[in-house]
């Protein structure tokens, strides 16, 4: 094989790559958050209670498990004794606070229904 034939085949794999689709973090973040909250609500069916931290939760088929958010760092996850849990990711900077890709993004939702029954998981953010 030349190479010139080699240094073709090498810029169009490059050109291939450069063209495929990557998730934006902040996306992959927030749908980490929303599979997470149905793997929470999904664990406190079977268990009749909220899992103690997020390496509890087993997989949901056909989903991404992982509680990383797009940088890599695992979600934040808070409950408190009002029925509200918390996910939160520290954004690209992992420091509170921030604008753009450093923002904070934090989900919450409620862990009941107005009955007292556990919230369905396709319950909406309170924020």
């Amino acid at each position: 094989m030349s190479i010139q034939r080699i240094i073709f085949m090498l810029t169009l794999a490059l050109f291939v790559a450069g063209c495929i689709d990557r998730i934006p973090p902040t996306s992959l973040t927030e749908t980490r958050m929303l599979v997470t909250k149905r793997r929470i609500l999904q664990y406190a069916y079977t268990h009749d209670q909220l899992p103690s931290d997020l390496s509890s939760l087993p997989p949901m088929a056909g989903y991404d498990a992982s509680v990383t958010d797009g940088w890599g760092r695992t979600l934040s996850y808070q409950t408190n004794t009002t029925g509200i849990v918390t996910l939160e990711s520290l954004g690209r900077d992992g420091i509170l606070g921030g604008s753009g890709a450093d923002a904070d993004i934090i989900r919450s939702f409620r862990i009941r229904d107005a009955r007292g029954a556990w919230s369905d998981e396709m319950v909406d953010w309170s924020k």
